[in-house]
Order: structure tokens, then C-alpha cells, then sequence
């Protein structure tokens, strides 16, 4: 009682006390534990620049010198917030999880979701199809999860909406997350006093990517922000070590998205209604998934393009619902999370409308010098088509009744609007069907990294859009902020993942999807789980050269 008066003005005994009952009462006795600190809106090439300058003494001597670190660490499609806690927390890409974007739209439902007003943050779990269980529904009832919106299953939970409202009035999201850091020490500290660990805390740490989006990632103020971020967590290892526990965690530095600094805010609404007045478009949907066709003739007169929505997630990136069919009555509100969710298809497609040619709506708006890439689903489930200033591709997946997806690329028009033709490996086995775990490793270093893959499985929701727009570098669709994400630029894509703790060697793997992180983790702790059920592949990261595809260079 003295504890639960006192957690009204402090959130620590609360946190403290609540872990200790948890651990208590899971009564799990296994010496690990795994601690994941979740960067919001953190690049890695930035991670990488105040490492090197020596802004992040803490993080480098515990975690990254020490650690396992993955080269090219792809975030999922798109570069959002919601769309890739879910998918770290479950191990599903968005396409699979259902949560596609921060904001969407569900057909069916009529209903349009936007996650980034604060008074709906944390409903998002609301909307994770039933199959798509999170860590901490697969671990024993002992986990924290701090500051984040998303924590189905946790046994304890601190949103941290009061430090919230704080760090926004008084614009210093620093201290939110300092104070996250200091809930994640609180925690340990009564798991300890309980004389266990908590199988996994999780702190959400926000205040980067309100910082980047107001002064940018490449800012003094930003600098400023992880050195206090930095220093807290060297107070926490201070905590840690005291208790004699700071070798016996699994610390997992990650991230949801980069930022793309912006000079030039456009209206992206008005862009896309002058395309469609000048090639009117729409969503067919009587079939098993929509296609973006246009529209049928004698059908102009009726078509109101105000009817299409947009939606801006995170200022770098719109999708579009187009006017159109709804789908079948009996399309089911959630879908099948298994990575075998595409039967070979049993006979050639039932006939559609054609698709728009390079002259269409979607090569209408790529051509604009505001664009860098327009993408739409294609006539197939699994089929994309991809648009730049001068050229379209087409991304087709074929379903195998066993073993992975395999995943081919070719140029249909023009330029290649994803530059894969320049890099000598893809452009011998280009056409070749491969799997998934081949074009990460070949698109590693492109700008253009795993979007394949990503892409494909992006469209295969329901409530994904008919159209995912990505701006030129330089331009981005909000006009009072400073950089923002969400589309499909390496920047954003491209995040720091490090592994560092008992049993986990140095080193570093040349590339994997931050989906991995799910697996990998539960693997470590020793969870059983069902590959099949996940998209994320275990990086086997105490034995990661014995794990297919990973090379680890020292």
C-alpha cells in the first residue's frame, strides 16, 4: 500500500515494485536476460558518425566494441514507427503483422487509423492480427516494457504519458528519455531485489526522432540529445555493475527508421490530384487483392478524385487509397501470418483490366521532379511495380510449396528506378528467381536495400495502400519540420542493430532485417517457437558463422 500511495508521485517504486512481484510471481530461475533499447528515428550512419567523434563513450565501451554488430541492418517497409515496433516485437513484416503504416486506411472496416496522435499511440496493439504474437506474449509473465506504445503481453508496462506531455512542453525530449533509462534501472533493480532477471525489458526511447524531426539528424541539437541519452545509460551500467549484473544481460541497440533531413515542404495532396485529373485512376477490388487500373470509360464523369486518400505518416512519405470496388464481403478482416501465405497459384490469373502504361497515373506522378519513386501493386499477389522519373520495373514473387519465396527483378520500361542493373551480381541474375535471403545480401550496400523482398510482402495486407509514394531527396510533404521518414531512401531504411552480452561473440554481420531481432531473441533465451510462423530469421548470434547466409568479419 505505502508503495502503491507513493507511486502516484513516483513512477520508479512503481516500476520497481511491479518487476519484483512480476519476477516473483514467474518464479523463472534462467540466468539471461535481454535489455532492448529502442532508438526512434535514429540512422545508422548517423550512430556510426558520433561513435567515431566520440559522443557515445558508454554505448561504444558496453555495447558496440564488445558487441556483434550487423553492417547493413534493414529496417521494414516503410520506414515508420508503428509498422516496425510491430514487426521487431513479433518477428512479421508489416504486410503480415496488421499494421502497415502509422496511418491507414481498412476497407472492409471503412475505417481509417492514425496512430500518430498521441490519444491513439497506444491502440495500435488493438489492430495486430490475432496470430501475430509478440515477445512478450512468448515469454514467461515477468517482461517491462517502458515508454512504448505497443506492449501486448507484458507483464509490466509504463507508458510515461505525463513525461510525455512534458518533454513536449517544455521541448526537451531528453529528458524523457533519460527518464526511460532510469525506469529500465528501476526495473532491474527490483527483478534483483527479487533475486532474478526479468527475461527482457524493453525501453522505447522517443525523444530522437521528435528531435531529428524538429532540427534534424545531423544537428548540433541531436548530438546533444544522444550524449544525454549516452550518459544516461552509462549511469544505468553503473547501477548494473553494483548488483553484479551487468554481465549477465543481453543488451540489443536498435532502431524503428533513419531521418532524411528536408529543405523544400510540398503539398503532396495537391500532386497526386492534378495525376489523377490528368489520368484518372482507381482501385479494382473485386478480385483477391485491389490494382490500381483506370478508370472505366464512361465511368469519368462520376469520378470525384477527392475521393482518394492520403495519408502522411512521418513527412517523407504518402500512400494512397484509391476511389474504387471495395473488396469481397468475405475477404476476412485479418489474414494468415505464416511466411507460406501465397499458394502457387493453380492456373493462369482470371483476366483484369490492364494495368496503366508508363503514360498512367503513377508514371504521371513519378515524372514530377518532386518524386523519386511511385510503387503500386501489381496484376498478381506478390507482383509490384515499381516507377521512377525514367523507367518502371516490375518485382514478381513465386510461392514454392516448400522452402522460401523466390523473388525476381527486371526492367519493364526505361531506367531501372532501383539502380539494380549497376551492381554487377544482380545484374547477371537478373529475371533469375532467388530467395529472399540472396537479394538482401546483394542490395546490402545499394540504395536501394532489400525492397525486393520488402515491397512484396508490404502489398500482401489488405490495408496496405494501392500506391507508396517516396519524394527526391531534399523534399518531404510537412511544412514545419526539419527532416522526417517513411519512404523508401537508405537513410531510412538503414539502422543500427548491435548485440552485445554473455555468449555473444565481436564481430560484425554483413546484413539482416531488424524483423530478426524476434527470433534471434528468443532463440538466445531459449523460447521454442515455430520458424514458419515468423517472417524474421535467428541470426544464431552466439554461433553466427555457423548460421546459413551470415558471414561475421571481425
Amino acid at each position: 500500500m505505502a508503495c502503491a500511495l507513493l507511486g502516484l508521485a513516483s513512477w520508479g517504486c512503481s516500476i520497481h515494485q511491479r518487476t519484483r512481484t512480476a519476477v516473483e510471481a514467474a518464479g523463472r530461475t534462467e540466468p539471461r536476460s535481454v535489455c532492448i533499447l529502442f532508438f526512434d528515428g535514429l540512422p545508422d550512419d548517423v550512430f556510426s558518425t558520433l561513435l567515431a567523434g566520440g559522443s557515445l563513450p558508454n554505448l561504444r565501451k558496453f555495447v558496440v566494441d564488445p558487441g556483434l554488430r550487423v553492417q547493413t541492418a534493414v529496417a521494414s517497409v516503410p520506414s515508420e514507427t508503428y509498422p516496425n515496433l510491430a514487426a521487431i516485437l513479433t518477428g512479421l513484416l508489416p504486410g503480415h503483422h496488421g499494421i502497415p503504416a502509422n496511418v491507414w486506411l481498412d476497407r472492409r472496416l471503412r475505417r481509417r487509423e492514425a496512430h500518430t496522435n498521441i490519444f491513439r499511440s497506444y491502440a495500435a496493439a488493438d489492430f495486430l492480427a490475432p496470430e501475430a504474437r509478440t515477445i512478450y506474449e512468448r515469454l514467461p509473465p515477468d517482461t517491462v516494457a517502458l515508454s512504448t506504445p505497443i506492449s501486448r503481453g507484458a507483464a509490466v508496462t509504463a507508458k510515461n504519458v505525463p513525461a510525455i506531455l512534458a518533454s513536449y512542453l517544455r521541448n526537451d525530449w531528453a529528458f524523457l528519455d533519460r527518464k526511460t533509462l532510469d525506469d529500465v534501472g528501476d526495473a532491474y533493480a527490483g527483478a534483483l531485489d527479487a533475486g532474478r532477471l526479468p527475461s527482457v525489458v524493453f525501453g522505447h526511447l522517443i525523444g530522437t526522432d521528435e528531435v531529428a524531426h524538429d532540427y534534424g539528424p545531423d544537428s548540433q541539437e541531436f548530438r546533444e540529445t544522444m550524449e544525454s541519452v549516452d550518459r544516461a545509460f552509462g549511469r544505468l551500467m553503473r547501477r548494473l555493475a553494483r548488483r553484479k549484473a551487468d554481465d549477465r544481460i543481453l543488451f540489443v541497440v536498435v532502431g524503428d527508421h533513419g531521418n532524411s533531413a528536408y529543405q523544400t515542404p510540398v503539398e503532396i495532396e495537391e500532386l497526386v490530384h492534378r495525376a489523377l485529373f490528368s489520368h484518372p485512376a482507381e482501385s479494382d477490388c473485386r478480385e483477391d487483392g485491389c490494382v490500381v487500373v483506370p478508370v472505366a470509360k464512361g465511368k469519368e464523369g462520376s469520378y470525384d478524385i477527392g475521393d482518394a486518400e492520403i495519408a502522411v505518416g512521418a513527412y517523407r512519405g504518402a500512400m494512397i487509397w484509391l476511389p474504387g470496388g471495395r473488396p469481397p464481403e468475405d475477404l476476412p478482416t485479418v489474414f494468415r501470418t505464416t511466411r507460406k501465405k501465397r499458394p502457387p497459384q493453380a492456373g493462369p490469373p482470371r483476366p483484369r483490366p490492364p494495368m496503366p502504361n508508363r503514360y498512367g497515373f503513377a508514371a504521371a506522378l513519378a515524372r514530377r521532379q518532386e518524386i523519386r519513386l511511385v510503387v503500386t501493386r501489381g496484376e498478381r499477389a506478390g507482383d509490384v511495380h515499381v516507377y521512377g522519373p525514367a523507367g518502371e520495373s516490375l518485382i514478381v514473387t513465386e510461392a514454392q510449396i516448400s522452402g522460401p519465396d523466390l523473388y525476381s527483378y527486371r526492367v519493364v520500361d526505361g531506367t531501372d528506378p532501383l539502380g539494380y542493373t549497376e551492381i554487377s551480381e544482380i545484374r547477371q541474375r537478373l529475371e533469375t528467381p532467388q530467395d529472399g535471403d540472396w537479394w538482401l545480401h546483394a542490395t546490402a550496400r545499394s540504395g536501394a536495400p532489400d525492397l525486393v523482398v520488402q515491397l512484396s510482402e508490404f502489398f500482401d495486407s489488405p490495408r496496405s495502400p494501392d500506391v507508396y509514394i517516396t519524394p527526391a531527396p531534399g523534399y518531404g510533404f510537412k511544412f514545419d519540420r526539419s527532416a522526417g521518414h517513411g519512404s523508401l531512401a537508405r537513410r531510412e531504411l538503414v539502422v543500427p542493430l548491435v548485440f552485445a552480452g554473455p555468449g555473444v561473440p565481436r564481430g560484425n554481420l554483413e546484413a539482416a532485417r531488424t524483423v530478426d531481432v524476434a527470433p534471434t531473441i528468443l532463440r538466445y533465451l531459449g523460447v521454442p517457437f515455430d520458424p514458419e510462423d515468423m517472417d524474421g530469421t535467428d541470426l544464431s548470434i552466439e554461433h553466427p558463422e555457423a548460421s546459413p547466409g551470415r558471414k561475421i568479419r571481425p
